[in-house]
């Protein structure tokens, strides 16, 4: 009789077991679908306005894209649009010009923010304004400071000019936006401003994250300010910097709004870099498949640098 009750309980623990793990599964099962649910508009968002555009012009630069009747005509091409890249006169012009800005625009961004940075750290006279108007110029859109700087570079109103007549430095009105010397210069300056503010606001919440007892500590060890600098600050953001050198050379390779509304990528190709080059054979030009090449291949540019970037990120942790 014992034995009987015994394996009855058994079994019942066993069937209460069985339907515990049973609900359990429902739940989860549950919680993984009401997630699904949740999650499926911005995956449906992702798929319509980043996953179908890149692969859309990926198709379209493996075609010759007219338009016939009001319809847009697909022509087949295979690579041919890829291969015109190399063919093209103007390109090693506008990949100097894109290498160029690119890289005096990242380094001089990085050197001022960094400057800006250790300036409101330090808590120099005057810092608590600079503080809360640095972010200024980054809060702008691109084309409210692009029209602002064209403005200041005017050779009949602007500032720039009459500053630099007032104090003997120039002689007459410069042209800065139409002569090849200055163009370049100029767009460069413009891009410095508008992108300087974030920079200077990541280096400095590194600076902030640094703990005061490493300062104390190499103090004691009879320690100065650049040997502090240079044993203590600088190993401690460098991820950060890294992090700011990656983001500001995507953003400065993806440049258009502000060499478009002062230059429109002249005067002769001086400023012409391979994002305007782009959009222009696109939608001045109408050759979409070859606008399409252009810009997949600043895709793998940027990709490619990007990668390079984490690589030595990687190294150096």
């Amino acid at each position: 009789m014992q034995t009987q009750l015994s394996k009855e309980s058994l079994k019942k623990k066993a069937e209460n077991t069985k339907s515990l793990s049973l609900r359990k599964r429902f739940d989860r099962l549950s919680e993984t679908k009401t997630a699904s649910i949740y999650l499926f508009p911005s995956l449906l968002l992702i798929l319509l306005t980043i996953v179908f555009p890149i692969i859309y012009s990926f198709v379209m630069s493996l075609n010759k894209v007219g338009y016939k009747a009001g319809l847009i005509d697909f022509e087949f091409v295979g690579l041919n649009n890829y291969l015109k890249i190399f063919s093209d006169p103007r390109i090693p012009n506008i990949i100097s010009n894109t290498i160029v800005f690119t890289i005096v625009s990242v380094l001089g961004t990085l050197i001022i923010a960094f400057a800006i940075a250790l300036f409101i750290h330090h808590g120099i006279w005057g810092a608590w304004l600079f503080k809360r108007l640095f972010l200024i110029p980054w809060a702008l859109s691109n084309v409210v400071n692009a029209l602002m700087w064209q403005w200041m570079y005017s050779s009949s109103n602007g500032i720039i000019n009459h500053i630099l007549l007032e104090l003997h430095i120039i002689e007459k009105p410069v042209m800065w936006l139409t002569e090849q010397s200055t163009a370049m210069g100029a767009i460069i300056l413009a891009d410095i401003w508008k992108s300087t503010p974030f920079a200077a606001l990541l280096i400095l919440a590194a600076l902030q994250s640094v703990p005061k007892e490493l300062y104390d500590a190499s103090k004691v060890d009879g320690a100065g300010p650049f040997q502090q600098f240079k044993s203590i600050v600088l190993p401690t953001i460098k991820p950060v910097l890294f992090v700011v050198m990656v983001t500001q050379t995507m953003w400065t390779l993806r440049v258009f709004d502000i060499i478009s509304v002062l230059t429109k990528g002249g005067p002769v190709d001086s400023t012409m870099v391979l994002n305007v080059y782009a959009y222009d054979q696109s939608f001045r030009y109408l050759d979409i498949g070859y606008g399409s090449a252009l810009a997949w291949l600043i895709t793998i540019i940027t990709m490619v640098i990007t990668v390079f970037y984490l690589r030595v990120l990687g190294k150096e942790n």
